[in-house]
């Protein structure tokens, strides 16, 4: 008697379980009136990054090329180092880059009207911005 009702329990439990797999299926017809536009409208598209002039400048063993130069505001100034023999920072305004050979080091210039000096490795330079 136990092994039947052991059997009978396990055929209801088998047919549950497939109905509810049965249940979970796509169905494969669409449904055109269920659109996916805006799933979450609370999130917003990231910006696009915003655009600015640059000016480059070479950070060599000699200093920087050009060590001067004037600006209009809004623009991003790169040092980009040469292939130093030795390590060279960048010292503008109190605030130091890493000591380095290659790579870049970049600063934003947003207000016009202002002059800043700087130290590039054994010489000086200065960025005016309009």
């Amino acid at each position: 008697m136990a092994a039947r009702w052991l059997r009978q329990t396990g055929v209801a439990v088998a047919a549950t379980v497939m109905l509810a797999a049965a249940g979970c299926g796509g169905g494969g017809e669409d449904r055109p009136e269920v659109k996916l536009e805006n799933v979450n409208p609370n999130v917003s598209t990231p910006a696009a990054a915003e655009e600015r002039p640059v000016q480059e400048i070479k950070v060599t063993d000699q200093g920087c090329d050009p060590a001067n130069v004037t600006i209009k505001a809004r623009t991003r100034v790169i040092w980009k180092w040469q292939n130093t023999s030795t390590p060279i920072a960048i010292l503008l305004a109190g605030q130091k880059s890493p000591e380095q050979t290659s790579g870049e080091y970049q600063r934003d210039f947003d207000q016009g009207g202002l002059s800043f000096p700087y130290q590039c490795g054994p010489t000086t330079g200065r960025i005016v911005v309009e």
